[in-house]
């Protein structure tokens, strides 16, 4: 009987020990960061919506800006964020798609670009 009581002090100390040290406290998560928030307004009989975009936020690499620039003017990039990994001729043939059949303004030099910026950001390996 007395090395089961002994048992329980050890492990009731341990335990009070442990509580004390504040080992069993998680850290705090980071606070995420704010998005901005769309507003409605009401003047009068105007009403006013204001939507802020979620805008992705893409690597760095040469064919970033022609990307951006192009891309954006007829859909959401983040639009883009959202495909999968595809292979080069994948790309190419999306990109070729655009200017072909939704006449996207965009010559052969910047086209070759968005393909390679597309390859090196979102690309199968």
């Amino acid at each position: 009987m007395k090395s089961r009581s002994l048992v329980l002090y050890i492990t009731a100390g341990c335990c009070f020990a442990y509580f004390l040290s504040g080992c069993h406290e998680q850290p705090a998560p980071a606070p995420a960061p704010k998005k901005p928030e769309n507003t409605f307004t009401v003047n009068g009989s105007v009403r006013e919506i204001k939507i802020n975009p979620e805008t992705p936020d893409f690597p760095e690499h040469e064919g970033k800006a022609e990307f951006v620039s192009y891309c954006s003017m007829c859909h959401s990039l983040k639009y883009i964020s959202m495909q999968p990994d595809f292979p080069r001729k994948t790309w190419e043939a999306e990109v070729t798609k655009m200017v072909a059949k939704y006449k996207a303004p965009i010559d052969s030099i910047v086209s070759s670009k968005i393909v390679d910026y597309l390859v090196a950001i979102k690309s199968k390996s």
